[in-house]
């Protein structure tokens, strides 16, 4: 008997180094690693994959099952077994069990760690891809059968976290914030991973976000702007001679801009020689000057607009921005091309 729950306490060994090197291999992985491999047991770990929370649910469970049926089988049947070798030494009958217990303990703790934890986490973190082929199949069926308890087990944990007012979250988060990329790119520089030159340009990339867009307007004496009175013959000569579609209405003597004018909105009207009605303008939104660019490009996407007259504060028009001049660092162009 005592042979067979050796023999047990083995296996559960082994099933909680399959579960943890099962768990530590898809958390190493990557994608890109899995993705050109035609295979039914890539199909597999991609699918373990797009599952994690879900699979590493599945391998708690297997661990936590595991380590308590060891413990529950192993340190006894241990003990049991190096009682008559204790007796042959002569040790007081009274330490016999004590001892013994101690030293099953240590014995089956040894065995748990090494054997049962840190080889396969290490076999796993050193050759991610092919343990995951080896044990992610494995894990996703075991996943699937126990799905009912890990659901269950999930919803008491979420129940009592938000009993501390706690949001429970299911995946880590890997969202960067530009403070932290700003250390990273400050970080590789000092170490020599970037040029000088690629530094400056992720910084300035990073940091454009937080530049107001008075910084990437278009100064009004810089556009190719038509008066109110312009007619389709003359938008379509002037998209032939600068090659932009857009044209600001400003008033004349360099006056408000009124709207602004998209070339195929005037390529259908009946009378090419008569000034383009108002219902064919299109509005123009107003931005502060102080506003983020960030903020900007928000604005301008959400109104689907394709250009945005700014203010300063009191309301005087500084001149034009479009989403591809707020989102180019090195500024806008002279004027509105397509």
């Amino acid at each position: 008997m005592s042979l067979l729950q050796l023999l047990f306490a083995l296996l559960l060994v082994l099933g909680n180094a399959f579960f943890v090197g099962a768990e530590f291999a898809l958390v190493s992985v990557r994608r890109s690693q899995i993705e050109h491999l035609d295979t039914e047991r890539a199909g597999k770990v991609l699918h373990g994959l797009e599952n994690l929370p879900q699979m590493m649910a599945a391998a708690q469970f297997g661990i936590t099952v595991c380590s308590l049926t060891l413990g529950a089988v192993a340190e006894p049947t241990v003990a049991r077994l190096l009682e008559p070798l204790l007796h042959a030494l002569h040790v007081p009958e009274a330490l016999i069990h004590p001892l013994g217990y101690v030293v099953a303990l240590a014995a089956v703790v040894f065995l748990h760690l090494v054997v049962g934890e840190m080889l396969p986490k290490n076999l796993a973190l050193a050759a991610p891809e092919r343990t995951a082929l080896w044990l992610g199949p494995s894990l996703v069926a075991f996943a699937r059968l126990c799905r009912p308890v890990t659901r269950v087990l999930g919803a008491c944990s979420h129940a009592v976290l938000r009993a501390f007012t706690v949001e429970p979250k299911d995946e880590v988060e890997t969202v960067f914030t530009s403070e932290q990329l700003n250390r990273l790119v400050g970080d590789a520089g000092q170490a020599g991973l970037l040029a000088p030159a690629e530094q400056e340009r992720l910084e300035d990339a990073l940091g454009l976000g937080t530049r107001p867009v008075r910084d990437v307007l278009i100064p009004g004496t810089a556009l190719v702007t038509v008066p109110p009175s312009v007619t389709p013959a003359q938008v379509e000569a002037l998209t032939v001679r600068t090659g932009y579609s857009r044209f600001p209405v400003r008033a004349p003597g360099g006056g408000a801009f009124l709207g602004f004018l998209h070339v195929k909105d005037v390529l259908d009207l009946e009378d090419p020689d008569g000034a383009v009605p108002q219902q064919v303008w299109r509005p123009m939104a107003t931005l502060r000057a102080d506003l983020p660019l960030d903020d900007t490009l928000t604005v301008l996407r959400r109104a689907a607009a394709h250009l945005a007259q700014v203010a300063d504060a009191s309301g005087r028009v500084l001149g034009l921005v479009a989403p591809a001049d707020g989102a180019s660092p090195a500024g806008p162009g002279p004027s509105c091309p397509s």
